[in-house]
């Protein structure tokens, strides 16, 4: 028997083990349940090993599973920029450009930035992956890239941005310490299992504060917090000021380094070249 397994599979697989279940996986792919089961039997046949234990609470996947995995999302990204590259002709300014950046810079960055380039450009449509977890572009999991960390894989052209600086920030009628020392008394959010934050901020000479009101890792959410006057917190410059937030301690601040990436391949084709040209020229404005 052929060990070489069949395309259709592969989702089903991913989708189980992405949702947990099989009924779970059926809604995500708008198939069946039954149907899910057989191409997850399917596969199993066909690589002549178990995918999956069953038990009455669902389906856990086996150490087999989760060595496959990884290649299994490599073969569904690959196919995914096979389609986009498909649909876009590598010359005209028309088609699919899938886009990776932070929760923050898809929510509060991008948007007036892709509606101005669609403006020119009508016939082009955006594929977006809000996640603070970096895209592998080497696999093709996006057409382009927006990081904070330099990119070291191998064939991705980044371009470096301006720095991003970020401050401390809190709501116009939230607490305004004057000094330092003041700082470490006042209501504080601050980020929970990264544990970034503060240290960071004790780092560049603040005192240990000692009034942490909220610890949460989402900085879609700490900013949310900010905005409702919890307390002060880290948030970047522009977006801040963009959002109304009152700024504290305005001489204390840091940068973050920018990129932003695309594989030399997509690169070569006209609407990614365009969509990566316009940002290049927009994010500094916005970021």
């Amino acid at each position: 028997m052929s060990l070489i397994p069949s395309l259709e599979h592969i989702p089903a697989f991913h989708a189980v083990m992405t949702q947990g279940s099989l009924s779970a996986a059926a809604r995500t792919l708008g198939l069946a349940q039954p149907t899910v089961r057989r191409h997850v039997e399917a596969l199993e046949a066909e690589l002549e090993t178990q995918l999956f234990t069953r038990a009455a609470n669902g389906l856990t996947p086996t150490e087999m599973a989760e060595a496959l995995f990884p290649m299994a999302l490599s073969v569904l990204e690959e196919a995914a920029a096979l389609g986009r590259m498909a649909q876009g002709a590598k010359d005209r300014l028309e088609g699919v450009v899938r886009l990776t950046a932070s929760r923050v810079v898809a929510t509060h960055v991008l948007p007036p930035v892709l509606a101005e380039i669609r403006r020119g450009a009508p016939d082009l449509r955006f594929e977006l992956a809000a996640t603070d977890r970096p895209e592998n572009l080497a696999r093709r999991a996006a057409d382009i890239a927006i990081r904070f960390t330099e990119p070291k894989q191998f064939a991705l052209r980044a371009q470096r941005l301006p720095d991003v600086e970020v401050g401390l920030f809190t709501a116009p009628d939230g607490p305004t310490p004057r000094t330092l020392e003041g700082l470490a008394d006042v209501p504080f959010i601050a980020d929970d299992r990264e544990g970034l934050i503060l240290p960071q901020l004790e780092a560049a000479g603040l005192p240990r504060l000692s009034n942490v009101v909220l610890r949460c890792d989402d900085p879609m959410a700490q900013i949310a917090h900010l905005q409702a006057g919890l307390g002060v917190g880290v948030c970047q410059v522009r977006l801040a000021h963009r959002l109304g937030l009152k700024r504290v301690l305005p001489d204390l601040s840091y940068t973050m380094p920018a990129w932003l990436v695309v594989h030399e391949d997509q690169a070569r084709l006209k609407r990614i070249r365009h969509v990566f040209d316009a940002l290049r020229t927009a994010l500094p404005t916005w970021m």
